[in-house]
């Protein structure tokens, strides 16, 4: 029998232009030793300085996970791609940086936390909503292997159809399958809507958790 394979579904085009350019600077490979940083953390740093306005090193470091060398690196590359600007008071975003934010936003929202909740494993846990990607998701394997590599301990991909939580081949209404308090915060601050994927991984660590979700996040970019 002749063997088919499977090609995933394209998104819109010009959907993914704000988040290419970041993701080439996060790919950027020099002389010298491998940042220690990979994709989610560099996106997970541009979002911290895009939602705080000015924000000091010390604080991005923090936000982002990173040490003080990574963030060195980091706003290097933001520099050199025109990007954020430092000084004195701390980076901030250019107006170039400021209309990608605003594109990749469009796309993704920022990570929300969520309180241990019994719908993915993992004690800290984080959730987000890539705006049109549920046609993207075939199972989920992908989203949670990317999330796990990314130091999360498992992730849930749910798709929003006809205005409910669905699982793709498993459940199609995950509120009345699984109750549990986290799916009024879910609605209220990710404002799912029909089409979205929304991902929710857990660790022991928050930090971990959101770096899970932004990792599950750019499978479906």
């Amino acid at each position: 029998m002749r063997k088919t394979s499977y090609t995933k579904p394209a998104r819109p085009s010009g959907v993914s232009s704000a988040l290419a350019g970041l993701m080439k600077l996060a790919e950027v490979r020099g002389q010298g030793p491998s940042p220690s940083f990979g994709r989610p953390q560099f996106l997970l740093a541009f979002m911290a300085i895009g939602s705080g306005g000015t924000v000091g090193r010390a604080a991005l470091a923090r936000k982002a996970g990173l040490g003080e060398g990574a963030v060195r690196t980091v706003l290097k590359r933001l520099r050199s791609g025109g990007y954020a600007r430092v000084g004195a008071s701390g980076c901030q975003l250019t107006s170039a940086g400021v209309s990608a934010y605003r594109a990749l936003r469009r796309e993704l929202t920022d990570p929300l936390r969520i309180d241990g909740s019994r719908l993915t494993v993992g004690r800290a846990q984080a959730a987000l909503a890539v705006r049109g990607a549920g046609h993207l998701v075939v199972n989920g394997i992908e989203q949670r292997d990317s999330a796990v590599k990314a130091g999360a301990v498992g992730a849930t991909t749910y798709v929003i159809e006809n205005g409910k939580f669905t699982i793709p081949g498993g459940s199609s209404d995950c509120e009345a399958d699984f109750p549990s308090p986290a799916w009024v915060s879910l609605r209220s601050k990710l404002k799912p809507r029909d089409g979205d994927a929304v991902l929710l991984c857990g660790s022991s660590e928050e930090a971990n958790a959101t770096l899970g979700a932004l990792s599950a996040a750019l499978t479906l970019i």
